[in-house]
């Protein structure tokens, strides 16, 4: 009902990566004038900002050969500085177009092609555990597979049952990869239907790796960031790059962890900065010569055209909006959210990164990219949070049954007002009024009944068109 474990959000970001930019871009070709830009992205930032929907973020946007980099907010929850061009963000998966890139890379090199399968890209089985090849029938899983999400691996790896939940793939190794991968059989034959997974790029980015006898940072460092310039576009963070790293937010504006990648690093593992994603993108609209070139061309090409009942085409790693023209990635790990699209005929790109993880992150990206090519947009319009004294929060302090054996325990924590229901992490809950509240991780909202004498004895949760009271099931302080 609430929010979800740091494992369960991992299966949800696969769904917000095909969720996006329902309705195609309009882009007209000439970019928005430089002054008006400037103007208009604080406008639209904003109420990000002013409404605690993320703790920071940074902007950065290309219009027809003009760039305006920009930042909001702060770098933690309990720092006034703010972050810039610079400031490093994990980007999640926005990382599965840089792998892309990087499969595009391998296939130029003639290393690989698209048609490589990854049983040729795997070690023999070890004896006792009979090998699946990959397969389903005589259809392998081919590297095009994995670049598309079209393998018919899961979301996730069955076996991915992390130590530590708050940082849940940095103990998947590659030896646990490549012995799930011995034995794992597609759900479906591959290239029938697309199913984003988390599992099959991650895999890729092992696999390109691997054949190069090297670690997929040293491949990205190699092939990719090293040649762009993207000089703070890292996995291990120096001591120096530390510094430089925003600190990571859930979508309450509390504290996170950050999380570590080992096998399954090219699904979203890389950390990165907006100057930098601004190299990539400025790249992604003009090419440079030589491989890295090549690559990128390859990778933007669309590789699969939508099947019935999905939604977007698809590049090697790239969502193609249905304009046909934009390519977009967004991503999101435990404390932050990253978003990119970029356009060639308009010459248009934007990246948002932010340290707070919220999908609403993807909206603010979207609206710049809109204005940046050209359309009149509104500034997000957020149901307003009001100051509630800590006095009025101690009123609802208590345990509320909603049925026997599902509670809601109300508690203060550090001045704000939380919801844990059974089972399920505490959330954060938002004023309207003194008696009204609203999540911002799920749309439902709360209402405390407040006798004459100021006590609550009940509240009342709507969520998904239900109204559910709920008495109080211990005594109120007198």
């Amino acid at each position: 009902m609430f929010a979800q474990s740091a494992v369960a959000a991992t299966n949800g970001l696969a769904r917000l990566s095909l969720a996006l930019l329902g309705m195609a871009v309009a882009v007209p070709t000439a970019g928005a004038a430089e002054s008006a830009l400037v103007d208009n992205v604080e406008r639209l930032v904003s109420p990000y900002i002013e409404n605690q929907v993320v703790v920071g973020l940074t902007v950065g946007i290309l219009a027809d050969d003009r760039q305006q980099v920009a930042g909001f907010g702060r770098l933690a929850i309990d720092q006034d500085r703010r972050p810039d061009g610079d400031t490093l963000y994990e980007i999640g998966s926005v990382t599965k177009a840089l792998t892309g890139i990087l499969l595009g890379d391998a296939v130029v090199r003639g290393e690989v092609t698209l048609q490589t399968s990854m049983r040729e890209m795997l070690p023999e089985a070890p004896p006792g555990l009979p090998p699946s090849g990959l397969a389903k029938g005589d259809q392998p899983i081919r590297l095009l597979h994995l670049a598309t999400h079209t393998s018919g691996l899961p979301r996730l790896p069955d076996d991915l049952n992390p130590a530590d939940p708050a940082n849940p793939y940095a103990d998947y190794s590659g030896d646990r990869l490549e012995r799930f991968l011995q034995s794992a059989e597609p759900r479906q034959v591959p290239g029938d239907q697309t199913e984003y997974s988390n599992l099959g790029m991650g895999a890729l980015g092992y696999l390109l790796a691997r054949r190069g006898n090297r670690s997929y940072e040293q491949l990205l460092a190699e092939r990719l960031s090293g040649p762009l310039g993207m000089r703070s576009t890292v996995i291990t963070l120096s001591d120096v790059l530390r510094q430089r790293l925003a600190s990571p937010h859930s979508a309450d504006g509390l504290p996170e962890r950050n999380w570590d990648f080992q096998a399954l690093a090219g699904a979203g593992g890389v950390r990165s900065s907006v100057n930098d994603m601004l190299r990539m993108l400025a790249a992604q609209i003009e090419p440079p010569e030589g491989p890295i070139g090549e690559a990128i061309e390859l990778a933007w090409q669309v590789h699969r055209q939508p099947q019935a009942g999905e939604d977007f085409a698809l590049g090697l790693g790239w969502h193609v909006a249905k304009d046909g023209q934009t390519r977009w990635h967004n991503g999101q790990s435990g404390g932050y959210h990253a978003m990119v699209l970029v356009n060639r005929a308009s010459r248009v790109a934007v990246v948002v990164l932010a340290n707070s993880a919220t999908p609403e992150v993807d909206r603010l990206a979207e609206d710049l990219f809109r204005m940046a090519s050209g359309v009149s947009v509104e500034p997000r319009v957020f149901t307003p949070v009001m100051e509630v004294s800590e006095e009025v929060m101690r009123r609802y302090v208590g345990r509320y049954s909603v049925v026997p054996g599902f509670d809601l325990q109300v508690t203060i924590d550090k001045g704000r007002l939380m919801v844990r229901a059974t089972g399920q992490p505490a959330a954060r809950i938002y004023p309207k009024s003194d008696v009204e509240w609203f999540y911002k991780v799920v749309d439902a909202q709360v209402t405390f009944q407040v006798d004459e004498r100021g006590e609550c004895h009940e509240l009342t949760l709507h969520q998904n068109g239900r109204v559910l009271p709920a008495r109080r099931v211990d005594q109120p302080e007198q």
